[in-house]
């Protein structure tokens, strides 16, 4: 029933006081969406559990993925501005994985300073930010309690350390830093961490004072840092060389240098240790590190792997195709890895390679010999990857295919009258002799002559140049990416670049852009966009790989809306084949059609998700939103959406069934049901809401659903009916808590994440809030008795207010329509007492049965009325009550005792039997003893009830520990 108001955290978070500036930009951006990342991974987090990886990237997105098998579950969009604005360099989950803490090069240009932002990552929503920071923010680390989060800073900035629950700043230190800090790591004590470019290491304690600090390599610059898991030791990856040394850490002094003899490469940055699953511990490296015999584009780039802690003999893995930044433990063992090929990939606890990175589209960096346009500039020869067939696009035809392009010409690079040198991956580059003026640390990447040598084009880390031949600067444009090839005809200019995507330019005595194309990996997918926004795409698809971002307020989320979205309106094959001739005509009066895209796009309707349930026969069984198989026998889902209107009026509401269209009806503003056919086998169901005129549509959830038979579960195995109550806000504003909602969400999790072999499918319906009201409640109840069957068990967990009625002592639950608590007679007509209840229960045939009921009061005592629900239900059944004083507290700000305490069983401190199943047993068993511990750490008193009125005691599975 503890919970940690995430409308707490925001408004903690943005006291810290901001120096007026302005906005960010309001125009539309346009943006590739790959459903990956299309520019190198800097950093990578994980929840405690392992279930979801948090990522982020230079293309500006912070993605989440499930555990272990990587399948995409959203994308968190900060505000982004022009060059670097919104690059993210460090990504932190709370221990829970409700929230992301994300930095990077961020909020600069409005605020004249950088933030760290606050994302709720079911959502996607930004709560908060931490301004006014001196500095790019490089990394980012969340303590193992949840309760504080560091970051390393560039410049001499140091390192900052701040109340991850309400933003207060704890701790600084900038004292003696004379270059940037690299990483940091909180060790399971709450020690911190710091490795710095001016080559020194740093400790500090709990309170975030310096406790030790050494220098371990003479002119070496440390990146790389990982703790042991007993934190006894250090490992420091170098980044100038390769090397790893492994440290006390009490003092840093070196204890180890592990051999990595046979590596070339220029550093190991990247350092972790994990574990094998088995009870052993590696310590792994990488960055750099290459094969000896290394072929450009594949797979060259290594992961060693020593065992025994690092004293054992070493292993190489072959695992990405650019240099890899970070490695990070997994709780389950083993290891995620970033690179910057761009994708991240996952190595097992054997350290075999289970998943390799993907990158979503082209990767031109080892391709520019093949990258060639035509004489008016209209078609591109180019190969997306190494090894790949030559692939030539029309821009006039929409024609996309296999060629080799042999009319096509290449960059003109060598001239006798412009003779440019050292322009190939260098920091300076020369024109006759003459440098060549670039900005601070970017280097030239490409080079393309322009006909009648008047001029000539540098495309390098971060621009397009265009110098005449003199080496004067005519102009210069902004990339989203490295121009690692550009070609040049009369008039324009073709760049192939590093987020994937190729682009037209305008290239006379200034550069503007004309069009752009970006082609999946699979390359059949692609779609092709105007400056504006106008598109075009593939007939097998495409429109969904690029959309347009809206920023609104420093501290607010984003709008987002794919050209899928907008397809009715900016889908315009003849604008975009004007727009690359350099006829902007068509374009503009397309534009003046459509009026104001941005406050459109900004004001579509919104589409979220009810309740849904699979048709089964004459039932309708339950089916989570987050769910991943569909019962069987469904034949269809019924589904219901809430919509609102938000100026643009509501159209037609689309189901796609594998990305077709299965249903349509009208929506109305509210509660919309619908009933869905479905495919045999797998099936992938989307909503689209329309605006009123069917130019534009919201996106609602998505769910996708196999059919059983893939993991099967064991002979016999039924389905665990989840059915989870939690009101924190109720009508009655007195009567508010805290806690109630993370409780019921973090149970359901907890019994979720343990069901896999157990249960042959988890259904669950969770009530929050106003959801929770007394019709509701009984409606879900009435819901799982519907789809309950012998075989299956149902779990009922109740957290909010409950009292003990006078005269006649029964316990009353109150939902989140209690509308007065004046008297008995007002509070028993709007509460769920506990006959009702009882009536409710008897209707589920579920053969096992667990009530979980975690109430606080106000002043009178419910626990033995808690236990008499066991008694009448004949179900096992786990019960604390609490005062509202103590509920109103929680144990790791997040959760209550009894929610913690339930935690812990399901993630193996309770009893397992031989095959890793905890009974419900030994979870009754170990929640009725850690409760009083737990509570007395928090300076409570409170006690657990684990009752079960069965008189035979016969324990069943909630769940199993995966050995």
């Amino acid at each position: 029933m503890r919970r940690f108001l995430a409308l707490a955290i925001a408004a903690g978070l943005a006291l810290a006081p901001v120096a007026r500036a302005q906005e960010p930009p309001q125009a539309p951006i346009l943006r590739v969406e790959a459903a990956a990342h299309t520019a190198p991974i800097t950093r990578l987090s994980t929840d405690a559990g392992g279930r979801i990886l948090a990522s982020v990237s230079d293309d500006k997105t912070l993605r989440l993925w499930a555990l272990p098998d990587g399948t995409p579950i959203g994308v968190l969009r900060p505000p982004i501005g022009d060059g670097e604005e919104g690059e993210l360099y460090a990504v932190a989950l709370t221990p829970d994985g409700s929230r992301a803490f994300a930095a990077g090069f961020t909020g600069r240009n409005w605020d004249r300073s950088f933030s760290v932002y606050l994302f709720e990552t079911s959502t996607g929503r930004l709560l908060a930010r931490l301004p006014n920071q001196p500095a790019p923010i490089f990394h980012l680390a969340v303590s193992p309690d949840g309760s504080r989060v560091a970051a390393a800073l560039g410049g001499r900035s140091g390192i900052r350390i701040w109340d991850a629950r309400n933003g207060r700043q704890l701790a600084e230190d900038n004292a003696g830093w004379t270059g940037p800090a690299r990483m940091v790591a909180f060790d399971v004590n709450g020690r911190l961490a710091a490795t710095s470019a001016d080559g020194r290491v740093r400790v500090y304690d709990a309170n975030g004072r310096r406790v030790a600090e050494r220098q371990p390599v003479q002119g070496g610059r440390p990146y790389g840092l990982a703790w042991s898991p007993d934190g006894a030791l250090l490992a420091i990856g170098f980044e100038d060389r390769l090397r790893v040394e492994v440290l006390q850490a009490h003092d840093l002094r070196t204890v180890l240098v592990p051999d990595t003899t046979g590596l070339l490469g220029e550093g190991l940055p990247a350092v972790t240790w994990a574990h094998d699953a088995r009870g052993g511990v590696q310590l792994y490296a990488a960055g750099y590190a290459r094969r000896t015999a290394a072929v450009p584009g594949e797979t060259n780039f290594l992961i060693r792997r020593w065992s025994d802690f690092g004293l054992g003999p070493a292993r190489d893995t072959p695992a990405a195709r650019d240099a890899i930044s970070h490695l990070l433990p997994l709780p389950q063992g083993g290891l995620a890895f970033a690179a910057a090929d761009p994708g991240w990939g996952r190595l097992a606890p054997d350290g075999s390679l289970v998943q390799a990175p993907m990158p979503p589209g082209g990767d031109f960096r080892n391709t520019a010999g093949s990258f060639a346009i035509s004489a008016d500039g209209q078609r591109v020869r180019f190969m997306l990857r190494t090894g790949t067939p030559s692939l030539v696009f029309d821009g006039q035809t929409s024609q996309l295919a296999a060629d080799e392009g042999r009319d096509l010409q290449p960059a003109v690079q060598q001239s006798q009258r412009l003779v440019v040198s050292d322009w190939q991956n260098r920091d300076r580059p020369r024109l006759n002799g003459q440098p060549l003026r670039l900005g601070e640390g970017e280097y030239s990447r490409s080079l393309a002559i322009m006909p009648r040598e008047e001029a000539f084009l540098l495309g390098t880390d971060t621009h397009l140049r265009l110098f005449d031949r003199s080496g004067r600067l005519i102009d210069q444009l902004s990339m989203p990416g490295t121009v690692w090839a550009v070609a040049a005809t009369e008039g324009m200019a073709v760049a192939a670049l590093g987020d994937g995507t190729i682009r037209w330019f305008e290239a006379s005595d200034h550069l503007r852009e004309r069009g752009a194309l970006f082609v999946h990996a699979d390359a059949r997918r692609w779609v092709a966009w105007t400056p504006e926004g106008l598109f075009d795409h593939a007939p097998q698809g495409g429109q969904e790989l690029v959309g347009v971002h809206l920023n609104n307020g420093r501290a607010q989320t984003p709008e987002w809306a794919s050209f899928q979205q907008a397809y009715r309106a900016l889908y315009s094959p003849g604008a975009v084949h004007a727009r690359l001739l350099g006829d902007n005509g068509p374009a503009q009066a397309r534009m003046n059609e459509l009026g104001e895209v941005r406050s459109r796009i900004g004001r579509l309707p919104t589409l979220a998700a009810g309740e849904a349930c699979a048709v089964i026969g004459e039932s309708c069984t339950p089916v989570g939103w987050g769910a991943a198989e569909l019962p069987a026998g469904a034949s269809a889902l019924r589904l219901t959406f809430s919509t609102t209107d938000r100026g643009l009026g509501l159209g037609p509401l689309d189901i796609m069934v594998n990305d077709r269209i299965a249903v349509r009806s009208p929506a109305q503003p509210g509660q919309n049901a619908i009933e869905v056919p479905l495919d045999p086998g797998p099936n992938r169901v989307a909503a689209r809401l329309y605006a009123d005129d069917r130019t534009l549509f919201a996106e609602g959830p998505t769910l996708e659903l196999r059919r059983p038979g893939e993991a099967a579960p064991p002979p016999g195995a039924g389905r665990l009916i989840l059915v989870a109550i939690g009101v924190d806000q109720y009508q009655l504003a007195d009567l508010n808590l805290r806690f109630a909602v993370a409780d019921a969400r973090s149970v359901v999790e907890a019994l979720r994440s343990r069901a896999q072999g157990v249960f042959r499918e988890v259904i669950s319906t969770v009530l929050t809030d106003r959801e929770a009201t007394r019709a509701n409640i009984l409606a879900a109840l009435a819901s799982a008795a519907q789809v309950a069957r012998p075989e299956d068990t149902f779990v009922l967990y109740l957290a909010g207010h409950g009292v003990r009625s006078e005269p006649d002592r029964r316990f009353l639950f109150l939902p989140h329509d209690t509308t007065s608590t004046a008297n008995w007679d007002a509070l028993r007509s709007t509460s769920l007492d506990e006959g009702t209840l009882v009536a409710a229960l008897a209707r589920i045939r579920a053969r096992d049965g667990f009530l979980f009921i975690d109430t606080c009061h106000a002043g009178q005592v419910t626990i033995d009325s808690l236990a008499a629900l066991g008694n009448e239900t004949g179900r096992f059944l786990l019960a604390a009550s609490t005062s509202v004083q103590e509920a109103l507290d929680s144990y790791d700000d997040r959760n209550g005792v009894f929610a913690f305490a339930i935690r812990e069983a399901m993630n193996g401190r309770a009893a397992t039997d031989s095959e890793g199943h905890v009974s419900a047993l030994a979870l009754g068993e170990w929640v009725t003893r850690r409760v009083p511990v737990l509570a007395a750490e928090k300076h409570h008193r409170q006690d657990a009830v684990f009752r079960t009125a069965q008189r035979e005691l016969r324990s069943f599975s909630m769940g199993a520990i995966a050995r």
